[in-house]
């Protein structure tokens, strides 16, 4: 499916076999359109707060001929679940930034097993959330899109990799011991927009301070991959 960009496509790779889905701002739809076409996911629960990007996803499921396993839905976030009594394997939220996406996460409830998510902005907050859950993380990736590179991770309520410190909070528990060159890339740019941004800065401000332990975290995890690369 050409309509389908390199994040969406590794967003599908997340879900597992035969796992019962939502995606949360569905928008056009085309991700429960693949994964219905794909018959990976048994059935797929296209969201939407708008009722025009839904009219519009109901269109394209209809031309795609898999309203049998795609049903949309207009709700806000994921507290549909509850009244509607719909337990989901994993819940897919992507294409905001991670404030937001912390926003829906209030809503967290029994009916849901996994979340998946890719933010437009920093991952560490959803994973400090994660940790305060004590949740896991089953799945972290990188994926380079239209010249942006972005953390993909599925957080599993039952099993998967601790978030153990402060580290794994801000770089992931798997993505900072994978060899992985866009994550290089990633935290090289992050550290360059840190030093920028310590130029503008008074020294004694707090904001200041917070940068620095920041930029010092970044050395920390540049100078251990340098040393396995070497």
């Amino acid at each position: 499916m050409s309509f389908l960009t390199p994040r969406l496509f590794a967003l599908a790779s997340m879900v597992s076999e035969g796992e019962i889905v939502a995606d949360i701002g569905t928008d056009h739809a085309y991700l429960p359109i693949f994964l219905a076409k794909d018959g990976k996911a048994k059935k797929i629960y296209a969201t939407d707060v708008a009722l025009k990007p839904l009219s519009v996803a109901k269109n394209n499921i209809a031309s795609f001929g898999v309203s049998d396993k795609v049903e949309t839905m207009l709700a806000d976030g994921i507290e549909w679940t509850i009244p509607n009594n719909i337990k989901l394997d994993s819940c897919i939220i992507a294409g905001m930034g991670s404030s937001t996406i912390l926003d829906i996460l209030k809503k967290d409830n029994v009916n849901i097993d996994c979340y998946i998510i890719a933010s437009n902005t920093n991952l560490e907050p959803i994973r400090k959330w994660a940790k305060q859950k004590k949740y896991f993380i089953e799945k972290e990736l990188l994926i380079e899109d239209n010249k942006i590179i972005y953390e993909l991770i599925k957080i599993n309520k039952f099993a998967g990799y601790k978030i153990k410190n402060q580290l794994d909070v801000l770089f992931g528990p798997i993505l900072r011991k994978d060899n992985n060159k866009l994550f290089l890339q990633k935290w090289l740019k992050e550290e360059q927009k840190i030093l920028d941004l310590l130029k503008q800065i008074p020294v004694k401000d707090k904001k200041s301070k917070e940068f620095l332990k920041y930029k010092k975290n970044i050395n920390k995890i540049l100078k251990r991959r340098t040393l396995i690369n070497e």
